[in-house]
C-alpha cells in the first residue's frame, strides 16, 4: 500500500510497481523472487478495518502482487552447491526486499525505488536457507521484511507511516516457498494478509491464482501458441510462388498433371507427379527447376 504526500492531490497515483527479494553473501547475489503483476486498488473500494481518518481515502492505493514469481528459478545445480559453501563459510547473508513503483510525476523522478535490507536478527537461520537450497525442504521465514505501510511523497521519496494505523503488524512478515515440478519458481506467502480483505486475489488472482504456474500456462502461452499455429498453418502452400525464385515450370508440371487426368491418361499423370515428388524431395533439383530463364 502507499499513500500519496499531499492528502488532497488525487493526481498522481502509482501507474506500475514490481516487487523482487534477493539473498547475497560475500559470493554473490541471487534474486528469489520477483513479481510484476501488482495490481493498484483504491482504498475506498475495500473493506478493511485500518484507520487512515488523516487521510484522504481517494489518496491510498493498495498494491496487491501475486504470490508466484513471474520468473522461473533457473539456477543450476552447481551454482546452488557454491552457493551453500558460502553460506558456510560466510555468516554476512543479507536478503533485501525492493519496491520499483512508477508514477507520472514528478519528471526524472517517474521511478521511486525502495530498497530495505532485514535486520540481522529476523533473517532466517543460513541452515534453513541451504535445506531449501539442497532440496531438504521447501521452504524458510523471513520476519519484518518492509513496512506493510508507507508513503511516497511528491518529491520521489518513500518514507514510513509516523501514525499507528492498525493493531496488526506493521512489517511485512513471510514464507518464502519454492515450487518444484517441470519448472521451479519461488512463491511469497504473507503471514498476515488477512485483516485487509479484497487483497492478494485481485482481477488476475481470482482467476489465475488456483492454478499458479500452470494457469499462466494455459491462459497465455497456449493461447499465444494458438494464435502463432493459426497464422502459420499452410504456410507450405504458398512456398511454390513465394519463396522460389521462379515457379513456371513447376507450374506447368501441376496443369499437365490436372490435364492428364482430365483426358484420362492416368499412366502419364502418374510419371507427372512422380516427377513433382522427386523434384519436391531434392533440394538441388528444386533450385534448378526454378531457376529463372
Amino acid at each position: 500500500m502507499y499513500s500519496s504526500g499531499n492528502p488532497t492531490n488525487i493526481a498522481n497515483p502509482i501507474n506500475d510497481a514490481s516487487f523482487q527479494l534477493d539473498i547475497s553473501t560475500g559470493g554473490g547475489r541471487l534474486t528469489l523472487y520477483q513479481t510484476t503483476l501488482c495490481e493498484k486498488l483504491q482504498w475506498d473500494n475495500l473493506n478493511s478495518d485500518v484507520n487512515f481518518d488523516a487521510y484522504n481515502k481517494n489518496d491510498i492505493q493498495l498494491i496487491c502482487c501475486q504470490a508466484d514469481a513471474t520468473i522461473l528459478w533457473l539456477v543450476s545445480d552447481v551454482v546452488q552447491r557454491r552457493f551453500i559453501e558460502f553460506l558456510d563459510w560466510d555468516m554476512d547473508m543479507i536478503i533485501t526486499s525492493t519496491w520499483l513503483l512508477t508514477r507520472e510525476r514528478p519528471k526524472g523522478k517517474e521511478v521511486v525505488k525502495y530498497e530495505k535490507p532485514v535486520d540481522s536478527k529476523d533473517l532466517p537461520e543460513p541452515s534453513d536457507v541451504q535445506k531449501v537450497f539442497n532440496g531438504s525442504t521447501i521452504s524458510f521465514r523471513i520476519y519484518n521484511l518492509y513496512p506493510r505501510y508507507f508513503r511516497v511523497t511528491g518529491s520521489g521519496e518513500v518514507r514510513s507511516f509516523e501514525q499507528e494505523v492498525t493493531s496488526g503488524p506493521i512489517s511485512v512478515s513471510a514464507d518464502l516457498v519454492i515450487n518444484r515440478a517441470a519448472s521451479e519458481w519461488w512463491s511469497f506467502h504473507d503471514l498476515d494478509s488477512s485483516h485487509i480483505r479484497g487483497c492478494g486475489e485481485g482481477i488476475l488472482g481470482d482467476t489465475l491464482s488456483k492454478f499458479s504456474i500452470w494457469g499462466l500456462y494455459i491462459t497465455f502461452v497456449l493461447a499465444v501458441g494458438r494464435f502463432i499455429r493459426l497464422q502459420c498453418s499452410d504456410l507450405r502452400m504458398r512456398i511454390p510462388f513465394e519463396n522460389l525464385p521462379s515457379c513456371d515450370r513447376l507450374i506447368a508440371i501441376c496443369e499437365n498433371i490436372y490435364a492428364a487426368r482430365a483426358e484420362g491418361e492416368l499412366g502419364v499423370e502418374e510419371v507427372l507427379y512422380w516427377t513433382l515428388v522427386k523434384i519436391y524431395r531434392s533440394p538441388h533439383m528444386l533450385l534448378e527447376y526454378t531457376k529463372p530463364d
